[in-house]
């Protein structure tokens, strides 16, 4: 059995990992090439179609790697603690710090959502400040408790 050395290549017609074929060509251009060759092909034979809605969307940008003081900084853009931010973004307290430590990388969907507050951190400011609950001092329990939650009487 012969073993292949290096990444396997697309066959012919395939496309790579970035959706462009070996003749440089992307994905979509061929879809639209074959969507107008239809379109011709069947106004020509008289059986177009009343109706034909062909839309183009944009996708946004894949998200950029997101390092620790990337983390660090748009949390700081929002005054948050660890603990409120990481709240926020619904991951424990300890993944916020590793992120920041430089110990691991935010997830790409994490990484997207930081550059939405980096866009326009006043909006997101005001959602945070949204969802916030004050605690009085009096409020806390006997022995100190948690100070990052509210007291429930």
């Amino acid at each position: 059995m012969k073993r292949s050395k290096g990444k396997a290549k697309p066959r012919p017609g395939e496309s790579n990992i970035s959706g462009r074929s070996r003749n440089g060509i992307s994905a979509g251009t061929k879809i639209l090439a074959a969507i107008e060759e239809a379109t011709e092909i069947l106004r020509a034979e008289g059986l177009e179609s009343n109706q034909l809605t062909i839309r183009t969307y944009k996708v946004p940008p894949v998200p950029r790697v997101c390092r620790s003081g990337d983390v660090k900084r748009v949390r700081e853009l929002l005054g948050a603690s660890q603990a409120v931010f990481a709240g926020f973004l619904g991951v424990n307290v300890n993944t916020v710090r590793s992120w920041e430590q430089g110990k691991r990388l935010p997830q790409p969907i994490a990484c997207r959502f930081l550059s939405e507050i980096e866009s326009d951190p006043v909006y997101w400011r005001q959602r945070i400040g949204q969802g916030a609950v004050q605690i009085e001092p009096g409020n806390r329990p006997e022995g100190g408790g948690r100070g990052d939650q509210p007291v429930r009487r």
